[in-house]
């Protein structure tokens, strides 16, 4: 008995079709960043208002804030974007391979101020990571427990799916997995980019993302970054700091190459700030502001082991002191010691001034010649009364008692 089995053609090719398509789905998921290896960062609160406390006319912040100690970096009323980010292959084979990639970051602050800075996958990991220990503190849960909460928040409610799928939309997306995990190439970059992008301005939405000390760090920012009268920031970051004088008086054993570094006290991290004419330094937290440098005409900075005594060092004298800042890598100290040179080549007191004088000469000033006591002491009275914020008197001597301005009935004209 012959049976003859008559079979559908199109099931051979369902057959070879599926394994190819299976092949290809998982190929494109598993090249999807946004389908695996994320983590999404909740806000702090969903509904969230970013309340101006102030909107100032000349879009920056008055020097006032300075001695208030506000600690508060941007300007009121303006906004925060990445404009850009894009990356290049340029790393040391033994201590970046993990991270090849180098990233660089153009920032705009309202329509003035806008800079440049460079950041390494591992960066943005460490801005990702203390953002997510301040949520974890602010809700009592971890990040992965909020994120499967809203996971199966979804499967368990089909209905409001699409506004779950909405939320993580507006929550920053952040890659968990390196470069080199990733398997990113020359292929892949622009992609990465365009995430670590989305995913920096989506942080910079929330004010208190905003204003969060990882955030400061990692776009080089302070409360001096952006205050009316101090100048534009040239360099900005956090590094070690001690006085030349720390060593003076140990004994000659703990002075052994080999053991010296580790054992010197270097302080705490400060946080420093170069100016256009200056290099001061500041606690973070506190905002409080320590010794401010002058790049005056003795101004000078050095580098190497034998200058400094110390590795990825670089040590700073101008006429009133010396310190020594110290850096983790090399290429950090390069980047300061560079802006360092350029900062001191354009600035107008390292210029041999007339008359051997510290200051050069500049237009547009408050200053004043008087020829006798009484207009001068007149000019005095009026400045006294339109301070708006501080009063800073110097003189051999002080004679309080004196009227400023003559005749007056009363006292209101003297000091005290």
């Amino acid at each position: 008995m012959e049976i003859v089995a008559q079979m559908d053609p199109s099931v051979g090719i369902d057959s070879l079709v599926k394994p190819t398509i299976d092949m290809v789905r998982f190929t494109v998921t598993t090249s999807n960043p946004r389908q695996t290896h994320i983590e999404y960062l909740p806000y702090p609160d969903e509904k969230f208002i970013d309340e101006s406390l102030q909107f100032y006319s000349n879009e920056k912040r008055p020097l006032e804030e300075v001695y208030l100690r506000r600690n508060k970096v941007f300007i009121d009323g303006l906004s925060v974007e990445i404009v850009s980010v894009t990356a290049v292959r340029n790393y040391n084979p033994v201590t970046e391979f993990l991270h090849p990639y180098l990233y660089t970051i153009t920032v705009r602050h309202g329509p003035v101020f806008e800079w440049i800075i460079h950041k390494r996958y591992k960066h943005f990991h460490d801005l990702h990571k203390a953002l997510a220990h301040y949520i974890e503190r602010a809700t009592g849960r971890s990040i992965s427990s909020l994120n499967k909460s809203d996971l199966s928040e979804k499967e368990s409610n089909n209905d409001q799916s699409s506004s779950l799928s909405k939320k993580h939309e507006d929550q920053p997306c952040f890659p968990t997995r390196n470069d080199r995990l990733s398997f990113i190439n020359q292929f892949t970059i622009e992609d990465r980019c365009k995430i670590l992008q989305n995913y920096l301005n989506k942080v910079l939405k929330h004010p208190k993302f905003r204003e969060h000390i990882a955030t400061r760090e990692f776009l080089e920012v302070s409360s001096l970054s952006f205050i009316q009268g101090l100048g534009v920031s040239i360099k900005e970051g956090a590094i070690a700091k001690r006085s030349i004088a720390d060593i003076r008086g140990r004994s000659i054993f703990l002075r052994v190459p080999f053991v010296c570094d580790k054992l010197r006290c270097h302080h705490a991290q400060q946080w420093f700030v170069l100016k256009d004419s200056y290099l001061v330094y500041m606690d973070s937290d506190s905002a409080l502001i320590g010794f401010p440098m002058l790049i005056d005409k003795a101004f000078s900075f050095n580098q190497g082991y034998q200058k400094t005594t110390t590795n990825n060092g670089i040590k700073i004298k101008n006429s009133q002191r010396s310190i020594l800042i110290k850096f983790e890598k090399e290429d950090d100290r390069d980047t300061w010691f560079d802006c360092l040179r350029n900062v001191t080549r354009k600035s107008l007191f390292v210029e041999q001034i007339l008359f051997y004088s510290y200051a050069p000469r500049r237009q547009q000033q408050y200053a004043h010649w008087f020829i006798n006591g009484q207009s001068y002491m007149e000019a005095v009275a009026k400045a006294i009364l339109a301070a708006r914020e501080e009063i800073f008197i110097a003189g051999w001597f002080l004679s309080p008692e004196v009227m400023l301005i003559r005749p007056c009935d009363d006292g209101s004209m003297r000091l005290v």
